[in-house]
């Protein structure tokens, strides 16, 4: 997979910027502040249908605008082209379009233009709490298997419903229950067994990236619950569930099951949160990214687009060289910093986010003024 170019239009404290990357591993350079960041989330929003910061839709908007635009063209392997955009016209519903056509759900759209992506958010999602480590498999597994999303979906809601009748103090209602913990138990064992066949293939290929990189690192990540997922049946699940009943009821909510599951990840068989410098969280956090885009490829037989935001920042000069010495020429992979990098490949073009800014008014034969009239 390829990002050819990237138009924005009032996004974050883009005005117009059009980048024409045409498929090569680019190194994008500016300031901090200038948006570097907020051009990747916009080129990941094209990619899984969100703000993998969480964003809503009216905080990506530009202060003293009212909407957004982000379009982009990529092509796949065999060099087919799409263009894929989402606006948003300040109310309602974002709107997101497959080569004109809209999409009536968002799951279509992942898949189409897989990603893998670093961001300085990653630092404190894997030295916090497991909610972020969870979030990446899932995040993951999305792109990799867009069914995964009704299970993701039948789960959580199974969840909050659950948990609305653990709170209520009223009398219990067995049945109703039962309806919630049965949709738990099925949609539960797929999400387990699912994140755990994933985290088999990416520590497997972590652990190769790290050996390629320093024998030393010893990197790895493990989903316990993925074993369990591998043992238990959906009546065995719902039978533990209907068992805890009485102990959930006094929390007030469900304390097991994939929304609860811990993920280990560690460095020479210590977990990070156990004293990783940040540093070396990065370190990590980069492999392991390398290593998705790796499965990615494998699975879907077409290499993601890899975004790393500001990868040195916090990091060993030692370790940039080796690192994007990973990433297989077949790859395009983008690279964000303040200055040029300590070491990176010859390959890689230089773009100033500055000069993205300026131009976008006026390139593309009237492409912006064109993304003007349709907003």
């Amino acid at each position: 997979m390829r990002l050819l170019s990237l138009e924005l239009r009032d996004f974050r404290n883009h005005h117009a910027a059009w980048a024409p990357v045409e498929g090569a591993s680019t190194l994008l350079l500016g300031e901090n502040g200038s948006g570097k960041t907020n051009w990747i989330e916009a080129a990941v929003l094209l990619s899984i249908g969100r703000s993998f910061r969480g964003a809503r839709d009216r905080d990506l908007t530009r202060r003293d605008a009212s909407r957004f635009e982000v379009r982009g063209t990529v092509a796949n392997r065999a060099g087919v082209r799409s263009e894929i955009s989402a606006r948003y016209q300040g109310a309602g519903p974002r709107e997101v379009r497959v080569d004109g056509a809209a999409l009536p759900r968002l799951g279509e759209l992942l898949g189409r233009f897989p990603t893998v992506h670093f961001s300085v958010e990653d630092v404190s999602a894997w030295n916090g709490a497991p909610a972020g480590r969870r979030r990446f498999l899932d995040v993951s597994l999305c792109q990799l298997e867009p069914v995964y999303v009704a299970y993701l979906r039948d789960y959580m809601g199974a969840v909050r419903q659950r948990n609305r009748l653990l709170a209520d103090r009223g009398p219990e209602d067995p049945d109703q229950l039962a309806a919630w913990e049965e949709i738990l138990a099925r949609s539960g064992a797929e999400l387990d067994r699912r994140r755990g066949l994933l985290v088999a293939d990416l520590d497997r290929t972590l652990r190769e990236l790290g050996e390629a990189v320093d024998p030393t690192l010893e990197p790895s990540l493990e989903y316990p619950a993925g074993a369990t997922a591998a043992a238990d049946t959906a009546g065995e699940r719902a039978v533990r569930l209907a068992a805890h009943r009485a102990r959930d009821r006094r929390l007030g909510w469900t304390a097991d099951g994939p929304h609860r599951a811990p993920v280990g990840c560690k460095l020479g068989g210590r977990e990070l949160i156990e004293g990783a410098s940040r540093g070396m969280t990065r370190l990590y956090s980069i492999l392991l990214r390398l290593a998705l885009a790796r499965v990615i490829e494998s699975r879907l037989e077409e290499p993601p687009v890899v975004f790393l935001d500001d990868p040195e920042s916090e990091l060993d000069a030692r370790w940039i060289g080796p690192v994007l010495g990973l990433v297989p020429e077949r790859s395009q992979v983008i690279v964000t910093a303040c200055r040029p990098l300590t070491s990176f490949p010859d390959r890689f073009r230089r773009l100033a986010i500055e000069d993205l800014a300026r131009k976008g008014p006026d390139v593309g034969n009237g492409s912006a003024q064109a993304m003007e009239a349709r907003c």
